[in-house]
């Protein structure tokens, strides 16, 4: 809301200055609604900070997406698996199918909280930049003639997987360890 007040204000200055006439709502309504957004962060911060500690350690999870991972899915133990999860926040896929034909290609079902799937979309696209992992997952996708769309919502089900076992083991998030190489002496 405060970036459309800028729009509009900006784009009122500019008309306004064709009619030459004065501008003195919009500072007032967008120092309001700063203040406001202020409120609201401040407001997330205060529930369940460890928790938020625990997520905001995964590279592309920041404060105000880790507390409305938080806020949408409640507590983690509410989920057996991280399947389930992603089948709760509308991850999953689904396939039309009859008997033994199935009939075109799988789409996601889009039942769960729309906000919190493109919260997590874009989640996944800062972690696809800041994780090497997810990095080589989505070129992997990619590479396997997927559309850019459909690769990153795979590496969006792979991020919700990271969520769940951060929060269900209650320790911070640490990259995969290069494994080392074995060098196996041939004769």
């Amino acid at each position: 809301m405060r970036a459309m007040m800028k729009q509009r204000r900006e784009a009122r200055i500019a008309k306004q200055r064709a009619l030459t006439t004065k501008l003195s709502d919009f500072p007032k309504i967008q120092a309001a609604l700063t203040r406001e957004i202020h409120a609201i962060e401040r407001q997330f911060a205060r529930h369940e900070p460890e928790t938020q500690r625990l997520l905001q350690s995964i590279p592309g999870v920041g404060r105000l997406t880790a507390a409305a991972i938080i806020a949408y899915v409640g507590t983690i133990d509410r989920f057996a698996s991280p399947e389930k999860l992603v089948a709760y926040i509308g991850l999953d896929s689904r396939v039309k199918e009859s008997g033994t034909s199935i009939n075109g290609k799988g789409y996601m079902t889009k039942r769960g909280n729309r906000q919190l799937r493109h919260i997590l979309f874009n989640a996944a696209f800062i972690a696809r930049q800041k994780n090497p992992e997810l990095k080589a997952y989505f070129e992997k996708k990619l590479g396997e003639g997927k559309h850019y769309f459909s690769a990153m919502c795979a590496v969006e089900r792979k991020l919700v997987h990271v969520i769940y076992a951060v929060w269900k083991r209650g320790t911070p998030f640490e990259p995969a360890r290069e494994r080392p190489v074995k060098h196996s002496s041939v004769v």
